[in-house]
C-alpha cells in the first residue's frame, strides 16, 4: 500500500493505492516546477506518484487557504493479473461536521463543512475519462465505453472516492487525479469546489510534466 495524508481543520484527508501483492518499491523520487514525484514499482506496474498544490488566484480571481492534490500515472509493464485500487477520503472528522455530494461540471466530487471551514475533494468523472480513453489520452482507447458513454471504474460516497483501476494490457497507461482544497466558510463562493474542477492537461502545464 502506498498511502499519503493532508491534515486539514475538518479532518484528515488521506490518498492511497492498494494492491493484492505485497511487492511495492520505491524506485526514486524529485521534483517538477509546481510539484514533487515518487516513482514505484509493483509486481506489474510502474507507479508515478506526484503530489502538488493547486494553482492560486483560480480563474476568476479567487484563492483559497490550502489544497493538496495527488495524480497516480501507473503503467501495466509485466503480463501478470495484480488488482489495483486507489481511494481518497477524509477520516477524524468532528461531529458537527456536514457531508454532500458535489458532482457536476465534468467532476466526481463532495464536500464536508461546518460553521468555520469548508472542504472539497473531487476528480475527473467518467465522462471525460471516457472522452480521454476516446483520445488514448493516458486512458487507453481499448477500454472506451461505447454504450454508455461513462467509465464505471469509480464509486462516489459521502466521504470517499474509490477507484477500481481497469484491468491493463503491457505498455499501457492510465492518468488519475485527486484533488481536496479548503478554506474559510463563505457562502458567498465556490471557490473550493473551484480548486478541485481542473483538467489533465491544465494540471500537467502548471506542475510542468512534459
Amino acid at each position: 500500500m502506498i498511502k499519503r495524508t493532508f491534515n486539514t481543520p475538518l479532518g484528515t484527508v488521506s490518498c492511497e493505492l492498494n494492491t493484492n501483492f505485497t511487492h511495492t518499491e520505491l524506485q526514486n523520487s524529485g521534483t517538477y516546477e509546481n510539484g514533487i514525484f515518487e516513482k514505484f514499482k509493483t509486481s506489474a506496474h510502474n507507479i508515478e506518484l506526484i503530489e502538488f498544490k493547486v494553482k492560486q488566484p483560480f480563474y476568476n480571481g479567487e484563492t483559497i487557504t490550502d489544497s493538496k492534490c495527488w495524480i497516480w500515472r501507473i503503467e501495466k509493464v509485466k503480463d501478470i493479473a495484480e488488482n489495483l485500487e486507489l481511494k481518497v477520503c477524509i477520516s477524524d472528522f468532528s461531529k458537527n461536521s456536514e457531508f454532500d455530494f458535489a458532482s457536476g461540471e465534468n467532476l466526481d466530487a463532495f464536500e464536508i463543512s461546518n460553521n468555520e471551514w469548508k472542504l472539497h475533494i473531487g476528480m475527473e468523472d467518467g465522462f471525460i475519462l471516457n472522452r480521454r480513453a476516446e483520445n488514448n489520452d493516458w486512458f487507453p482507447k481499448r477500454l472506451l465505453n461505447t454504450n454508455k458513454d461513462w467509465q464505471e471504474i469509480t464509486v462516489l460516497k459521502e466521504s470517499s472516492i474509490r477507484t477500481k483501476v481497469p484491468e491493463l494490457e503491457v505498455g499501457e497507461k492510465i492518468h488519475l487525479q485527486y484533488l481536496s482544497a479548503f478554506d474559510k466558510q463563505n457562502t458567498e463562493t465556490i471557490n473550493t469546489w473551484v480548486a478541485v474542477d481542473e483538467y489533465k492537461s491544465e494540471l500537467e502545464k502548471w506542475i510542468g510534466i512534459k
